[in-house]
This record gives structure tokens, C-alpha cells and sequence, in this order.
């Protein structure tokens, strides 16, 4: 995929690879347990394709979403996994406040999802945008919105699992629990954007997915 760095390379993965977003762990440069986080992220070794999985909204490809989702969960587990280690190394085991490293680190959550809409927010000008063979029409618009809303609740709630995960005493062994919650909200965020992508017109379609497309090839 190329040496970016992290947030370099959020911006591509968010605008080309669907949205499915940070899977690894990623906390914005200057909070803290931004560098653990650096060192323990892992990119995707498959690229989720800028247009739908699916074929079409009445056969969307549950199969081809569950793998893309398992990867995520997988590889969101296993930096969470890294980042207890190293940050376990520097921490104090006398500081009170180390002891639930979920409320310890809450607000670099908070900010790494906030990162992210703001990343998410280069597609959504691309999506909107006016400079297009065929923009979208005022109903498209709205079905638009109902993506972007439901986008940000699925991420919310990965958010919000990351942290209950990092407060976890003994996280080993409830892997299974959180690999199935993780895999569910990553699916989740495919099936919800291909419903989008496959519920506008075809010109629409194709003008979005060729204006992200552009997009690539200008960055590369």
C-alpha cells in the first residue's frame, strides 16, 4: 500500500476504501498515546474497491462484506492488543487512573473519532459536490444524509467498544466476544454504504465512484 504515515494515510483509506474506516487503533499525532498507537497500526492487506460490493441492493454480498469485515475486526483487535502492551510498558503500575486504561485514554478516542469524520468529510464534499457529470438529485441528497448519519453512529459505537475493550481486566478471554462485535459494526458500515451506493441512479453512481477514482490516481 506505500509508506504513508498514519494520518496520511487515513485520508486515502477513508476517500478510496469505502469508508470503512480506521480498523486499526489510530490516535491523531499529540494525544495521548498517539506513538503506541503508531507503532502498533496495521494496514489492510486487501483494499475495499471505492465502489459497491454488492451487485445490486436485492443481492447484496454478505460473504464478500464478512470478509472485509473479519480483517477489520481482526486487525482492529490486534492493535488494541499491541497498544495494552506498549503502553503498559510506560506507564506507572502506582498511578490509580492506569488501572482502567479505557477511561485513562478515553479522550484520544474521542479524538480519533473525531478525527475520522473529518476525514470522512473529504468524501462526503466529493459526494456533494456540484463538479460532476451527474450530481446528485435532492432525493439522493437525502438518502445521502441517512448514510452519513448512520456512519457516524456505527462509528460511535466502534468508538465506544474500543474503550469498554481497554478497560477489560483480562481481555484474553473475551477475544471471541469483541472479534464478533467488531466484525458486526465493520459489516455494518459495508452493507449500509452499498445500500447508498446501490439505491442512486447509475449516473450517479458512476460519477461518484469515478470522481473518487480521479481522486487516486492524482494522490499517486
Amino acid at each position: 500500500m506505500g509508506k504513508f504515515k498514519p494520518d496520511t494515510f487515513l485520508v486515502f483509506f477513508l476517500l478510496l476504501q469505502g469508508s470503512l474506516s480506521a480498523h486499526s487503533l489510530w490516535i491523531p499525532e499529540g494525544n495521548q498515546g498517539w506513538e503506541e498507537s503508531k507503532v502498533c497500526y496495521l494496514p489492510l492487506k486487501k483494499e475495499v474497491p471505492p465502489g459497491a460490493l454488492s451487485p445490486n441492493i436485492l443481492n447484496l454480498d454478505r460473504a464478500r462484506m464478512e470478509e472485509f469485515a473479519k480483517e477489520s475486526a481482526e486487525l482492529r483487535l490486534a492493535s488494541l492488543v499491541c497498544f495494552r502492551e506498549k503502553v503498559s510498558e510506560n506507564l506507572s503500575n502506582e498511578d490509580p487512573l492506569t488501572e482502567d486504561l479505557g477511561e485513562y485514554f478515553k479522550a484520544s478516542l474521542v479524538a480519533e473519532n473525531e478525527k475520522e469524520e473529518v476525514y470522512f468529510s473529504y468524501e462526503w464534499r466529493i459526494l456533494l459536490s456540484d463538479n460532476r457529470p451527474y450530481p446528485l438529485t435532492p432525493g439522493e441528497v437525502n438518502i445521502a444524509k441517512q448514510w452519513f448519519e448512520s456512519y457516524k453512529e456505527i462509528k460511535r459505537e466502534i468508538s465506544l467498544l474500543t474503550t469498554e475493550y481497554l478497560s477489560e481486566k483480562k481481555p484474553k478471554e473475551k477475544h471471541d466476544r469483541y472479534l464478533d462485535l467488531f466484525t458486526g459494526y465493520y459489516g455494518s458500515l459495508l452493507r449500509e454504504r452499498d445500500k447508498f451506493l446501490l439505491s442512486i441512479s447509475v449516473e450517479s453512481y458512476k460519477s461518484y465512484t469515478d470522481a473518487l477514482k480521479h481522486r487516486k490516481e492524482k494522490s499517486e
